[in-house]
């Protein structure tokens, strides 16, 4: 009999499809220890300070000291895992439930549920809510997790090129709204920073009769009035059938939400199995996430800072030759040809202690790199260029091929 385990070895010990001193170079960068206190904007290895430009903290709460407050008198007082048991049985408690009402209204929705995790909430609505005989059309850079919901799903899955709408009404066309359809898309696409054309999406949709799901976790606390996200950002708020989002990001927290009207949002609680089948969200967490829902909501300085580090950082960056694609968000992908960005990284990190996370494939395509950097709000005007000066140094030493010495 066959081992089901056999592809474990081959993955570790077969043919690599890119030379063994990358790997080298790729699990050094991927393994290395990251320190405990990284939400940045500094943070100290061996007592060196190095500049974090890799996290998700859009608006630099992961850190504020009203969140952290929050948090740590619910863990004094009920400890680190009350609620126990999951949220149908023994895990529901009206902070959770006034969470979700804080998040319905901001979201401008009927009802909205919250997942201990962003992965959670993706799977988990896009796995109840399609099943055999249903149609997901799926943009072909949508995140992992609503992949991977719409494979246990059931329904059929069909894929169109990145953001092209042509492609994607095509598609509806030969369905002719003979099956139950929704398309699913990224609000922010998480490698390239590039927004979904949510006003056309609409559009297509209505025509159609299809649904749009759409996964803002990079949207959320970013784009539009309040933060509420880039429907808003784009006026479609109304017209999005289901909003998913995480508190991971700007939130500075941790979880996932769906928000929509009470009839899919109560169908997604009893039905999702990543929801009923999981614990609660920690109480300690739920606290932390109201504030910083708040935090959000009135943020529009940080929000004003965050773009204003990204536009200095991004114009910097095609002020000295460097290519950032098509982003139209904080996330601020550079160019580099095959595994140059590692060792661009490698470099960063040991010439001028700068953390920045390389992603070569398979997060990306082969024979693509991207050292994919994100500003916060808590960034200074200094440490942008500081990291511009920094690359530069870098990228004239991989010029004169010094870089290969490190």
């Amino acid at each position: 009999m066959q081992d089901i385990f056999a592809k474990c070895r081959e993955f570790l010990q077969g043919p690599k499809v890119v030379p063994a001193e990358e790997l080298a170079l790729a699990a050094e960068m991927f393994l290395a220890h990251s320190p405990i206190a990284n939400a940045g904007p500094w943070m100290e290895i061996d007592g060196q300070r190095y500049l974090q430009l890799s996290t998700n903290n859009y608006l630099g709460l992961a850190t504020h000291p009203a969140v952290c407050a929050a948090a740590a008198d619910v863990v004094n007082r009920y400890g680190i895992g009350a609620p126990m048991g999951s949220r149908l049985l023994t895990g529901n408690t009206e902070a959770h439930e006034e969470l979700e009402a804080r998040l319905a209204a901001f979201k401008r929705c009927e009802a909205a549920l919250v997942f201990p995790s962003g992965a959670l909430a993706m799977m988990g609505a896009v796995g109840c809510l399609a099943g055999p005989g249903d149609i997901l059309l799926l943009d072909e850079f949508a995140h992992t997790t609503l992949v991977c919901g719409a494979r246990i799903s059931g329904a059929e899955i069909r894929t169109f090129r990145h953001n092209d709408l042509d492609h994607l009404e095509a598609q509806l066309k030969k369905i002719g709204g003979s099956r139950p359809t929704a398309i699913v898309v990224d609000g922010v696409y998480s490698m390239d920073g590039d927004t979904s054309p949510l006003k056309e999406l609409v559009e297509l949709k209505d025509r159609f009769g299809a649904r749009l799901l759409v996964d803002d976790a990079h949207g959320t606390g970013v784009f539009g009035p309040q933060g509420r996200g880039t429907a808003a950002h784009y006026g479609v708020e109304d017209r999005v059938d289901l909003h998913l989002g995480t508190f991971s990001k700007a939130f500075g927290t941790i979880g996932g939400f769906v928000a929509g009207s009470k009839e899919v949002v109560d169908f997604i609680r009893f039905r999702a199995p990543t929801f009923v089948f999981t614990k609660s969200t920690p109480l300690a967490v739920v606290a932390a996430t109201q504030v910083a829902l708040e935090l959000v909501r009135e943020g529009e300085d940080l929000r004003r800072r965050l773009w204003s580090n990204a536009t200095r950082l991004q114009q910097g960056l095609k002020d000295r030759g460097f290519a950032i694609g098509k982003t139209q968000s904080p996330i601020t992908p550079i160019e580099m040809e095959g595994s140059e960005a590692l060792r661009v990284a490698q470099a960063l990190r040991t010439l001028y202690r700068i953390w920045v996370t390389p992603v070569v494939y398979p997060a990306i395509r082969l024979g693509r790199s991207i050292l994919r950097v994100i500003p916060t709000a808590v960034h200074t005007e200094e440490d942008i260029d500081y990291f511009l000066e920094s690359l530069t140094a870098v990228r004239a030493s991989l010029i004169l091929g010094s870089l290969s010495t490190l």
